[in-house]
């Protein structure tokens, strides 16, 4: 009888009149995981018969390795993917977020980065389009503020004039009667020609007020620049009694002077309040040096004054353009003040005050053509 683990085959001749008959044992090495036959003969002769499965087994566990890193490849390109995916749709969204943060702080104009597709990329450009917007508001409202208060100044300068020009006028008068009868070599002459000095400084203090005053008003022409430099130089001159030298920069004759669209006593009123300025500012026997100069746009000029003052502490700086900063005695603080707000609010221009080496102050003026629609 086979036993557990083999197997009997019964075979032999058809039964034939000999009746002979053969029996084989076949025998597996091991019942589960056969990897030999043993096949035994009626003469007990044994015969191993390899199982041929081996190969088959070398292509399963070859197939399933390429299962497993194709596997591991198909995820570690998916994550790849994924975030790539979920970087060009996160890093926008990111700096949306900090333009957002931006404009909600006060900085309007902030914009985000146009990158990315799709919704992303519309909502982006929608974000930069509102935030364009509000600073074009923003600075309307700043600029109609701005024609608003000077628009206030305009009419306590008006009043101001009329009241003061008439008494003005008399006294100017009264010290010219005086001057008159005064013999030659009287010692009150000095104060005569001090009492002048100062009626015109009051007059040309009302005249700038009138020119902030006047919004509009006006004719608007073609202004030489450097014909307008040198009269107000000269008048600075006068006044001063030639105590403070000013050297205007030559130029080359070959090159017409620059020529700006503008309201003249509104630009003379400008450049009179930074002459002065850097004269007051100079000890006696220094000099005053002025630059003209045309902008590389050709639509601009520049025009540079330099003083050798003792320069201007930092507090003084932050709030120079500001009513009654000053740091003179005698000053009023408002020359500064009114240049600068003419210059920006007329002339699309700058005024900036720097230091200079090794010591003194520069202005730095700069205008454009007159804003034919200005109102202020």
């Amino acid at each position: 009888e086979p036993g557990e683990g083999t197997a009997a085959v019964e075979t032999g001749t058809e039964r034939r009149k000999t009746r002979a008959e053969a029996f084989f044992h076949l025998r597996l090495d091991h019942p589960i995981d056969a990897r030999v036959l043993f096949l035994t003969g009626p003469d007990d002769r044994t015969l191993e018969i390899p199982i041929p499965h081996l190969g088959i087994e070398d292509a399963i566990d070859r197939t399933a390795d390429r299962l497993l890193l194709g596997s591991l490849g198909i995820l570690v390109v998916g994550l790849l993917v994924a975030g790539v995916i979920a970087h060009r749709v996160s890093a926008p969204l990111r700096s949306l977020g900090v333009a957002a943060r931006a404009v909600g702080e006060g900085h309007l104009g902030a914009r985000a980065p146009e990158r990315g597709g799709g919704e992303v990329a519309e909502a982006i450009r929608s974000f930069n389009r509102m935030s364009s917007r509000l600073q074009k508001l923003d600075a309307a409202a700043g600029e109609m503020r701005t024609r608003q208060h000077l628009s206030e100044i305009g009419e306590i300068a008006r009043g101001l004039a009329h009241t003061l020009r008439n008494p003005l006028n008399a006294l100017g008068l009264s010290v010219e009667q005086l001057a008159a009868r005064a013999p030659d070599g009287d010692p009150s002459a000095e104060l005569v020609e001090s009492s002048r000095r100062q009626i015109r400084r009051m007059d040309r203090s009302i005249r700038s007020f009138l020119a902030l005053a006047s919004g509009g008003a006006g004719e608007v022409e073609e202004v030489d620049l450097l014909a307008l430099l040198q009269d107000v130089v000269l008048e600075v001159l006068q006044d001063s009694g030639h105590r403070t030298p000013i050297q205007i920069e030559e130029r080359d004759a070959s090159v017409p002077a620059p020529v700006l669209s503008g309201i003249a006593p509104e630009l003379r009123a400008v450049v009179h309040a930074l002459v002065v300025n850097a004269v007051e500012a100079s000890p006696p026997g220094s000099e005053v040096r002025v630059r003209l100069e045309e902008m590389a746009d050709g639509e601009r000029v520049r025009i540079q004054i330099e003083d050798a003052g003792s320069g201007m502490p930092d507090d003084v700086r932050r709030r120079l353009f500001t009513p009654h900063t000053t740091t003179k005695a005698t000053g009023s603080g408002m020359g500064l003040f009114l240049a600068h707000r003419i210059a920006t609010s007329r002339y699309a221009g700058s005024l900036e005050i720097r230091d200079r080496q090794p010591r003194g102050s520069i202005a730095i003026l700069e205008l454009g053509n007159r804003r034919v629609t200005a109102r202020a």
